[in-house]
């Protein structure tokens, strides 16, 4: 075939040369912005803007209370009334959190209405804040979020953090010419109400906000496409990743090509649109044809390999109120709404059935909207969680509820359950949660929280989770390292490079949207998502973008790894290298949080004993339902770590106190049931745990100790003083010393120098790593950003070892303490160490311990100090172990690698324990999860005082008990683990009563393989027919047995997961004439759950 040759001319004048890229690539920041308007796009994003009385009129309504929250019916009632005023632009609405209404009334002049029907026409509303517009039935139609302030001449137009001034009025509206609509105007920002630039601090209660803009505006669509257009190509001409590449040369090239193209010739509009169509068809040259493509839906082409979904993230409080979140709730998922209607292809995911049920509750067309938009499968429910909750603190039992209560809500109002768990923001995540999340129907896992190590790099994107029983998620961690993508170039290019699992796969997740405070996508984001969709579609080095479903991801991914098998697998915690603070801060919030834990376990407990006793007796279900939910609220990942405001705390600790009432109420309801009243002067010992065989010392009455002993099944002996060994407290020179017959402790100088075991004359005190004495140690805690959330490695190394001051003995027959006192700063603490009479069965158990027991009374006032209590002892031992969620787990005492130096403190659930063969030491919490082992050195942190976002935060007065319980063997081969659940669940003491007569419900679990196996709930099931009962394996080891039940006449029993859906039947056709037995079978850290049918 004949090629015409190309002609080439012999002579030339002309002088060619390439851009010159620092020239060339500075030149880029003057266009969008900068000094030369002329030149620049920023003066033409708009054909024409009105603000006059005449087109413009608002009328202003503010409560009398203005922290209220008036409904939309009140509201408007309130502006078509008297009490009215106009609202003209530069008016200041406040207090911070006050709430304003405004009734606006639009007339759109006859240049307006005779636009194209593909012109829009916008309100652009920007009161300094948020606010949400409503029509006039009273549905919430769009959000606003108030920038706050004027784009100035170095920044972007198109890339302004977060802000959504623009509300597209209707096309009926504008060929109408008259457009109506109320807004409410909250006055907060995004990032609560803080001195603007210090959103980590304490909010501002007085701040003011400016009505900034109330215009009509006639957007000049060519100009703002181009403006975006713009934005993207300077992106990629800028990219640091690959800035030699072709791409991001031609990019540069055709940024350049525009801005030498660009003019704005004076009073030729015809002129000017050719112009900018010129600079489009450039831009056009690298992006493709935008306005010929939309976003693409499904896992598109074989090139698809980032799976983008909108997204907004709402923190359920944190720099704002559980109130003021209900608010962005419905800004939030009302604009995403329009979007849906606006943008073809368009996905959103969603979490937290709280937050729903919230939407459903106060805004319900706004629910019906999103209800809606999840049938048409572009709203997407995920997540499975009443809310997304802090994985460290909360009991196993409240992250099983967690799941429960979200999953049956979402499976009740949208037909079906989620499938993927969803926590992309929760500080580290506990070893037991991928057996949890298994049980409740989640198969996946989604996070990018640990992209915030800031020591080691966490090395996987795409992995098999496996807990420490062997239960498995296939888990994903987005290489965006963000849930607020903005849909800029970089970030897709991230997408790829920094995939950790390229050698197998290299798809991701991507979550686009402003979040946190809310928000979600804006159209900017979307319109430059269409723009990279359509440059990965011509440019193949781009990776291609497909709007998704979730769950879809990653049933793609499992399928491509086959089922992940060639994922790497990552087993254990998923331990966060940052928020260590966490653990400590907002003390009492932990303590509600884990006194509530306890009270709902005993309320269930027995109100099921009793609604099986009397046929009378109505189980609490809805009141139990209503805690429940409360508590798990407060579970919410700023809330109970403590990293919130003030008010947050204090809406909790109100929380708290309502719902601790009601429980002690309901308590004593089912008690009085179990145990009527008795004219004899008798006692009974009420245990919502059973199996804990007893021998303690209790408070019977004002000043008097008793010593009991109780077998599995709570049955109470006295014990007589004949059988009783007596402790003592004396002073002893300048030692106080506290004796009973397992140990002697020695407070010498201020400290405590030692701590023998009677029984084995074995020494525990040793000098350790921080410490040569046992006691209190204050450290200066100053973290290097996020001051609630975080103490930093440094801070162990100014300290000041507490040395108390006064020492007072006391003793009775059957308890003897030293009260120890010392003041330091603005503070002082008060330790009360006691040991109790041992009974003679105690003394024959040469392996049995008793323990020594530390209440604290401490009046706090210091800032920036942590407190916490040291305990350097003769164990040694490379690892120690730490209660978590249903079982423990192993970390070093070393710090030989940069992972094991990364943790300095560490959360733990009921003990940190240090043993080596033959003996070991546990210190013993109920409400106190931050942990170190270091060496021989056991620290328990007790209070920290950071100033933000709270700045009083911990400050006052602070009551709490810890216990030190030495023993005999190793954690696993001793009674230590049920010794320390007794310790803080305590049991209840009733005098004057007797027990019901008739049959008693008992559990027992019997065999020789079964001490580890803990039944930690018994209640109603959730469909009210049957009785559950959850299990586990307690200390890492197989078990078995035999549970043996009385009292109970059940037709079946099942084995369920933990949304109470059938496994397995265990037992069919029982006779309901006979005790229930059941085999049991479980391997390490199992979570078992037994539904019996009535």
């Amino acid at each position: 075939m004949c090629r015409t040759a190309p002609t080439y001319p012999q002579l030339t004048d002309r002088v060619n040369y390439p851009l010159i890229p620092n020239i060339a690539l500075q030149r880029l920041d003057t266009f969008l912005s900068g000094p030369y308007a002329t030149q620049g796009l920023l003066d033409q994003r708009d054909i024409a803007r009105i603000d006059d009385e005449k087109h413009v009129k608002m009328t202003g309504w503010t409560p009398e209370n203005p922290l209220s929250k008036p409904t939309f019916k009140e509201a408007k009632a309130a502006l078509n009334g008297n009490h009215t005023k106009d609202i003209r632009k530069g008016h200041l609405f406040g207090p911070s959190w006050s709430n304003h209404w405004l009734k606006v009334e639009l007339m759109l002049p006859e240049s307006f209405q005779n636009v194209s029907k593909s012109q829009e026409v916008l309100w652009e509303f920007d009161p300094s804040s948020e606010a949400l517009i409503f029509d006039e039935e009273g549905n919430a139609i769009h959000a606003i979020t108030g920038i706050g302030k004027t784009v100035g001449p170095d920044e972007d137009p198109t890339d302004f953090g977060g802000s959504r001034t623009d509300h597209v009025i209707s096309p009926s509206s504008v060929v109408g010419g008259k457009y109506s609509v109320y807004v409410e105007v909250s006055c907060n920002g995004l990032f609560g109400a803080a001195t603007p630039g210090t959103e980590m601090a304490p909010p501002d209660p007085n701040r003011t906000f400016l009505l900034r803009t109330a215009d009509i505006v006639l957007p000049n669509q060519p100009v703002r496409a181009l403006a975006l257009d713009f934005a993207i190509l300077r992106q990629i001409a800028k990219s640091n990743r690959n800035p030699l590449s072709s791409l991001s040369a031609r990019a540069l090239k055709a940024c350049n090509d525009i801005m030498d193209t660009y003019r704005q010739p004076e009073g030729h509009a015809e002129a000017f649109r050719q112009v900018v169509h010129t600079c489009r068809l450039i831009a056009a040259d690298i992006l493709g044809d935008i306005d010929k493509r939309a976003l693409v839906a499904g896992p598109g082409s074989d090139r698809t390999h980032v799976w983008a979904i909108g997204h907004c993230h709402i923190d359920t409080a944190w720099l704002w109120t559980y109130s003021q979140t209900q608010q962005k709730v419905a800004r939030s998922w009302s604009t995403q709404c329009d979007l849906m209607d606006r943008y073809d292809n368009y996905h959103f995911a969603a979490s937290s059935a709280q937050q729903y049920l919230w939407l459903e509750t106060l805004y319900p067309s706004t629910f019906a909207n999103v209800k809606r938009h999840v049938q048409s499968g572009k709203f997407h429910p995920v997540g499975g969680a009443w809310l997304e909750h802090d994985c460290m603190l909360p009991s196993g039992e409240s992250l099983v509820r967690q799941y429960l209560y979200g999953q049956r809500y979402f499976k009740s109002r949208f037909g079906e359950y989620c499938r993927e768990a969803w926590l992309p923001d929760t500080f580290g995540y506990a070893s037991q949660l991928p057996q949890i999340l298994r049980l409740a129907g989640l198969n996946y896992f989604f996070t990018q929280k640990l992209s915030w190590n800031n020591i080691t790099n966490f090395p996987y994107t795409s992995f098999n989770w496996v807990g420490i029983d062997g239960s498995q998620v296939l888990a994903h961690m987005t290489p965006v390292d963000t849930y607020n993508g903005q849909c800029n170039y970089p970030e897709i290019e991230k997408a790829m490079y920094n995939n950790k699992n390229l050698s197998v796969l290299d798809e991701c997740l991507y979550l686009f949207g402003n979040g946190d405070g809310g928000g979600g996508p804006t159209p900017d984001h979307l319109d430059k998502l269409e723009r990279l969709t359509s440059l990965a579609q011509t440019n193949p080095e781009v990776p291609g973008i497909a709007l998704t479903k979730p769950a879809d991801f990653f049933d793609h991914i499992c399928q491509e790894t086959h089922s992940g098998q060639d994922l790497p697998s990552w087993r254990g915690e998923l331990y966060l290298e940052f928020h260590r603070g966490t653990y400590t801060t907002q003390a009492n919030v932990k303590k509600g949080n884990r006194t509530m834990e306890r009270l709902l376990r005993d309320l269930e407990y027995f109100a099921t004993l009793a609604s099986l006793a009397d046929p009378e007796y109505k189980y609490p279900k809805a009141a139990l339902d209503e805690m429940w939910q409360d508590t798990l609220l407060n579970q919410f990942h700023d809330v109970l770590p403590g990293s919130t405001i003030s008010l947050v705390v204090d809406d909790a600790l109100a929380i708290y106190e309502r719902r601790q009432d009601q429980a002690h109420v309901e308590i004593s309801k089912a008690l009085s049931v179990l145990y009527p009243k008795s004219d004899e002067d008798s006692l009974v010992v009420a245990d919502a745990v059973p199996q804990l065989a007893r021998s303690e010392v209790m408070r019977a009455s004002e000043g008097r100790h008793i010593l009991v002993e109780t077998d599995s099944y709570g049955v109470l002996q006295e014990i007589s003083a004949s059988d009783i060994g007596a402790p003592r407290a004396y002073k002893d020179g300048q030692m106080y010393k506290l004796e009973n017959g397992d140990f002697s402790l020695t407070i010498s100088h201020g400290r405590i120098t030692s701590l023998v075991d009677l029984r084995l004359e074995k020494e525990l005190i040793h000098p350790g790593p921080g410490a040569s004495t046992g006691g209190l140690m204050l450290y200066e805690d100053y973290p290097l950003k996020f001051d609630a959330w975080d103490v930093e490695v440094y801070h162990l190394n100014s300290f000041e070892a507490l040395e108390f001051e006064d020492i007072y003995a006391r003793q009775d027959s059957l308890r003897a303490s030293l009260k120890a006192v010392v003041t330091f700063g603005d503070s002082q603490a008060t330790l009360t160490f006691s040991v109790d009479a041992v009974s003679r069965s105690h003394k024959q158990d040469s392996d049995r311990r008793s323990s020594i027991r530390i209440e604290a009374d401490i009046d706090w006032h210091e800032t920036h100090k942590v407190l916490k209590f040291a305990l350097p002892i003769d164990v040694h031992s490379p690892h120690a172990i730490f209660g978590t969620q249903f079982g423990l787990v192993e970390r070093p005492t070393h710090r030989n690698t940069l992972a094991d130096q990364a943790k300095f403190e560490v959360c733990g659930h009921l003990l940190a324990d240090l043993s080596e063969p033959g003996y070991g030491v546990s210190l013993v919490a109920a409400h106190k999860y931050g942990y170190a082992v270091e060496g021989n050195t056991m620290r328990l942190t007790l209070l920290r005082s950071p100033t933000s976002p709270d700045a009083h935060a911990d400050r006052g007065h602070h009551t709490f008990d810890f216990a030190i319980m030495p023993h005999v063997s190793s954690l696993q081969q001793g009674e230590t683990y049920r010794q320390a659940l007794g310790f803080v669940n305590p049991p209840y003491l009733l005098t004057g009563v007797r027990q019901r007569e008739g049959p008693h419900v008992r559990f027992q679990i019997d065999g020789q393989e079964s001490k580890s196996i803990v039944l930690d709930t018994v209640k109603r099931s959730e469909d009210g027919d049957g009785v559950v009962l959850r299990l586990f394996e307690s200390l890492g080891c197989r078990a078995k047995g035999v549970l043996s039940i009385s009292g109970i006449r059940a037709r079946r029993a099942k084995w369920v997961n933990i949304l109470e859906e059938p496994i397995e039947d265990v037992l069919s056709n029982l006779s309901r004439d006979r005790d229930v037995k059941i085999s049991l079978d479980f391997r390490c850290f199992e979570i078992k759950t037994l539904l019996l049918t009535l």
